[in-house]
């Protein structure tokens, strides 16, 4: 985790200019109808419809900054200055305690922590487990604040680099690198942030828009299905076939690291219940009591106030390792170290597993008696986690985890877009329809004048053009009359 010092002076000024809305809160303290608004921002899913967290909430513009506000303003921080940073990567961080987040209260120096009122003290504190979606839903909300109150414009996500990094984490193909951009631009999709709204989509949020093009790629150039496809050429992307058993085995390898050898993992001791204490073993129980004791325990307090416990009963419960040797310090460089061997095996273990697609080209398919199967072909929409097979869960939720977002998150926001490359598609339909009337009745003038016919070549009535993904042998989607799946088909060059 090498980041910019510039990082740090950013973040500061970030954090004056929110500090400044808490001054007509301070002025304005006795009335109270001024420390809430109704003009709060809210998703809208895919029908159109606000989700369930819509509700008449206080200002976070007049509201007292909450901790989860030091994430937020960190990852705009790194936004200002381009850094390929991932909202999953923030979150990975606060959890398993790189940086300060659960219980920050424990950073702050004794002297000041004795003259802070209580109110700000539990600010500081933790007070529920940090989520998926927490971070992006903070950031967007930040976001809007910014905009609306400073005009602060965030620039547009660093997305080629984040891409890669997608791809590189997924255990993907490189090939999804360039048509996962060209379907961006297809749909005008530059990854800016939204400016202030009372709405906006999920996929607006410029990470989740470019996971989302991602899985859609995914799904139309190596689908989850087992029908057999078969490209035209090698230049052709998607000539490759991704085994997802395979793949999901050696993600579920990849994602138990942490816990391997009976391991407790680093960043999972905040989730043990109480019920999970009867199950732990010996060294999982002992990895939880030096991060309780790290955590929660301020033995100088106790020594300093034992609150009329005397010395000898404290004595009887002493804090740290029974042969006195000291808790092991985690060292964040080597523990980068080791994901990246991980990440590294994993790659190689996916990659051993490709196996090229058979070449039939247009002209060998003609003495096939069925109908050849082309790359894109039989594209399948999910609208509900339920409706996943279970390798595309497996995949759908490692996707979700690396942008810090639940499963059904992205499934939304993946619809959204869907329904945007169907509407292109009507479109593109009609303006298509429009040019061949166009074309024919030119084509019927010439025939009339001139003493030779005029042929015209004509598209099957069952292709509906929706995009290009590629250049020089363009990949056409079809759509159902039902609009539940799309089919692609690609046309000869």
């Amino acid at each position: 985790m090498h980041l910019p010092a510039e990082l740090e002076v950013v973040v500061k000024d970030l954090w004056s200019l929110r500090l400044r809305l808490l001054q007509s809160r301070v002025d304005t303290s006795t009335d109270e109808g001024t420390m809430f608004s109704s003009q709060v921002t809210s998703e809208v899913d895919t029908d159109g419809q606000q989700s369930e967290g819509r509700r008449e909430r206080p200002s976070r513009s007049k509201a007292m900054p909450s901790l989860i506000e030091s994430l937020g303003l960190c990852y705009i921080g790194m936004m200002l200055l381009k850094l390929p940073i991932s909202i999953g990567d923030l979150h990975r961080w606060a959890y398993k305690e790189h940086i300060p987040y659960v219980r920050a209260v424990r950073y702050v120096p004794r002297a000041m922590k004795d003259r802070l009122p209580a109110t700000y003290l539990v600010a500081l504190d933790t007070q529920a487990i940090l989520k998926a979606d927490d971070i992006r839903k903070t950031v967007q909300e930040l976001t809007v604040l910014y905009n609306h109150h400073f005009q602060v414009t965030l620039p547009a996500l660093n997305h080629p680099l984040l891409l890669f990094k997608h791809i590189r984490d997924l255990a993907l193909p490189l090939d999804l690198f360039v048509a996962v951009r060209r379907l961006a631009k297809l749909l005008h999709i530059d990854f800016s942030f939204p400016r202030a709204g009372p709405y906006y989509k999920i996929s607006s949020t410029p990470e989740v828009a470019l996971m989302s093009l991602l899985v859609i790629t995914v799904k139309l150039y190596h689908p989850f299905d087992s029908i057999d496809r078969h490209p035209r050429s090698l230049t052709e992307p998607g000539t490759l076939v991704i085994d997802w058993n395979r793949w999901s085995e050696v993600q579920k390898g990849y994602d138990a690291r942490d816990t391997a050898g009976g391991k407790l993992g680093r960043g999972n001791e905040i989730k043990v219940t109480e019920t999970d204490i009867f199950n732990l073993c010996g060294d999982q129980i002992d990895e939880y009591l030096d991060w309780f004791e790290k955590t929660w325990v301020d033995e100088e307090r106790a020594r300093k106030q034992p609150r009329g416990y005397p010395s000898q009963l404290l004595d009887m419960f002493p804090t740290g390792k029974p042969d006195g040797s000291t808790r092991p310090t985690v060292d964040i460089e080597q523990e980068r170290l080791k994901d990246e061997e991980a990440l590294d095996a994993k790659l190689q273990a996916i990659q051993a597993t490709l196996r090229p697609r058979q070449i039939i080209s247009d002209k060998d398919a003609k003495f096939h008696e069925e109908a050849v199967a082309r790359i894109g072909s039989f594209y399948q929409r999910y609208k509900k986690a339920e409706d996943l097979p279970a390798t595309a869960k497996a995949f759908h939720e490692t996707a979700a985890s690396l942008i810090a977002a639940k499963s059904s998150t992205l499934l939304i926001a993946v619809a959204q877009i869907e329904r945007k490359l169907i509407r292109w598609k009507e479109e593109h339909d009609k303006e298509g329809s429009d040019s061949e009337s166009e074309e024919e009745s030119a084509a019927e003038e010439i025939s009339e004048t001139e003493e030779f016919p005029m042929h015209q070549h004509e598209e099957p009535e069952e292709e509906q053009r929706l995009y290009d993904l590629s250049d020089g042998d363009p990949t056409i989607l079809q759509a159902d009359s039902d609009l539940d799946s799309i089919h692609a088909q690609e046309d000869s060059p």
